[in-house]
């Protein structure tokens, strides 16, 4: 038996010459000199240990400065880094804890907030057996109508307010779950880059406001982030082909919730390039699948309604104003937190644009790894998408959110954790501090209306209601009709937009929906609706309907149909 033959195959013991910490490292054949262990051979060679600025190997084999060392320095074992698991439970923690905290604000567990009763209400039509594009107009692939469908089953029993309530109960463990899957991706870089990049997904402030509005933002930012954890291993891509085909399906199912999945998916793509049969392919089986799968039954149901619908582009949605790039930056930037000028967006995003130039540019110089060529590109693309359209919603700036945090993690860990680690984690822990108090401050101010009770006292129960609003009519169960016959609309303003703004189609749509609805509540009166309606259809809803305001709603009641005092009971078949 050669020396050494029976030391543990993870490390070379004090008491057989080495120094603490050193470990043994692999070698694929034996030269003079090795041991042979339980099979395999091992080389005397050992490694010293690793300081933090240490480095690791990229899948190219190159080594990084910055990150933990190498979990196959373990064959077998993983390092524990109990730090780091410390830091994504906190994090997650508390980014359940400020999206919980806002939904205890007045109004926003039950009232009305903009795009997520859209959303469900095409989950509720399709339980009561509707087909999205066949039978109602839907602006969004099916994903999210999918995923919704047992909130929307709940509903039968507990109402459309209450189920819409449980829907959104669920979002802190949405929010918990991206900070999660972001520490899970970067944690190898170091205490700094998980505090900041766990930090951002957590207290990004579209990302807060995503969460409790339109939603769909923060799930195409979780699948994304499910995506990225499957397929990246460390700086690199993994070499396990299922892990591949699986990132590539959890990127499907965020491109079937909304479009702009395709930025990351395409930014992969040119990423995965070098090497087309051992990764590309198998990621792109699973984006196909992904995405195909599910909405291959409701293409081939209703092709071109499908198309028409999926396809509008929002760069064609009539506003009196573009809003202004200025604007944008502050959201997609995150600086809109501590002020609202144009001269703090302006002078944030130039900050933060050199310091991920520095970050990449100040020695020493290196090539950056998949992962952050991964950062860089996702955040430059993703921004770059949202300065087109002219419509633009402060949830929109949510879709940065993953990606900004990647970069600014990885830019902190570049220039200043390799030099100071100690310094790093001050800044990292001081920004993410403040970012988390501006959000604590702002959320007080935050509110929502609840209309159910006026409702309640004009509409009686199982109506067939008409709104330009959807939130109107699911946050007071008046969403659902008991006759049968009535109207489908879900969203409004979308399916004027898929028809066309001011178009035939789309006033032939909205006087086949008018005519199938006995009430329509709205803010607005009906004559400046966004169809907008024709003479002849304003004509017959002077003809057929009456005018009643209450609770600063007005409300169209068809002539005939009782309202008010009246309205105890649901009419019956039309």
């Amino acid at each position: 038996m050669e020396p050494n033959a029976l030391a543990p195959e993870f490390a070379c013991p004090i008491h057989h010459g080495c120094t603490p910490g050193t470990f043994i490292e692999a070698a694929a054949s034996r030269p003079p000199g090795q041991a042979r262990l339980g099979g395999v051979y091992k080389s005397r060679r050992v490694i010293p240990p690793q300081p933090e600025g240490a480095t690791q190997k990229s899948d190219m084999g190159a080594r990084l400065p910055g990150t933990m060392p190498d979990s196959d320095a373990h064959p077998g074992k993983r390092p524990v880094d109990r730090a780091g698991t410390a830091i994504i439970v906190v994090a997650a923690a508390l980014a359940a804890g400020i999206t919980l905290y806002q939904l205890s604000r007045p109004g926003l567990l039950f009232g009305i907030t903009p795009d997520i009763s859209v959303w469900i209400g095409a989950s509720i039509r399709l339980v009561h057996g509707a087909i999205p594009y066949r039978d109602f107009d839907l602006i969004q692939p099916p994903g999210f109508t999918l995923l919704a469908t047992p909130f929307a089953a709940l509903s039968e029993w507990i109402g459309t307010r209450d189920a819409l309530a449980v829907l959104r109960l669920g979002t802190p463990l949405l929010s918990a779950g991206s900070v999660i899957l972001v520490g899970t991706v970067i944690r190898h870089r170091g205490r700094s880059a998980l505090i900041v990049a766990c930090g951002v997904m957590a207290f990004f402030p579209a990302e807060v406001y995503a969460l409790r509005s339109g939603l769909l933002e923060s799930v195409v930012d979780f699948f994304c982030l499910a995506g990225l954890a499957l397929i990246f291993d460390g700086d690199g891509f993994t070499s396990s082909r299922r892990r591949l085909l699986f990132g590539g399906v959890a990127f499907g199912i965020a491109g079937l919730v909304k479009s702009p999945a395709i930025v990351p998916v395409l930014v992969v793509f040119v990423l995965c390039l070098p090497e087309i049969r051992r990764r590309l392919v198998p990621f792109l089986v699973g984006v196909a699948a992904g995405f195909g799968v599910p909405t291959l039954p409701f293409f081939l149901l209703a092709p071109g309604s499908f198309i028409r619908d999926v396809l509008s582009p929002l760069s064609y949605i009539p506003v009196a104003s573009r809003v202004s790039i200025s604007a944008r930056l502050g959201e997609l930037t995150g600086v809109f937190a501590f002020g609202g000028s144009a001269l703090v967006a302006i002078a944030g995003t130039v900050v933060l644009i050199a310091i991920v130039i520095a970050a990449f540019a100040l020695p020493p110089r290196r090539k950056p790894s998949p992962l952050e060529w991964f950062a860089i590109s996702a955040t430059a693309l993703a921004a770059l998408a949202q300065l087109g359209p002219a419509y633009y919603f402060p949830q929109y700036a949510a879709f940065m959110a993953p990606f900004l945090a990647l970069l600014l993690g990885i830019s902190l860990a570049r220039l200043v954790a390799e030099r100071s680690p100690r310094v790093a984690l001050a800044i990292a822990t001081t920004g993410v501090s403040v970012l988390c108090i501006s959000q604590l401050v702002a959320i007080p101010g935050v509110a929502a209306p609840d209309i159910a009770a006026v409702v309640d006292g004009v509409i009686p129960p199982g109506a067939c209601v008409l709104s330009d609003a959807p939130s109107k009519l699911v946050t007071t169960n008046r969403f659902v009709a008991a006759p049968s016959g009535c109207n489908t609309m879900i969203d409004p303003q979308g399916a004027t937009l898929s028809y066309g703004y001011g178009s035939a189609g789309a006033e032939h749509l909205w006087t086949n929906e008018v005519e199938r609805s006995d009430y329509m509540v709205t803010s607005t009166r009906f004559a400046i609706w966004d169809i907008p309606p024709d003479a002849a259809l304003r004509a017959y809803v002077s003809a057929n309907f009456q005018l009643v305001r209450d609770g600063g709603l007005l409300f169209y009641v068809r002539n005939g149909f009782p309202h008010g005092d009246g309205a105890g009971a649901a009419p019956g078949s039309r």
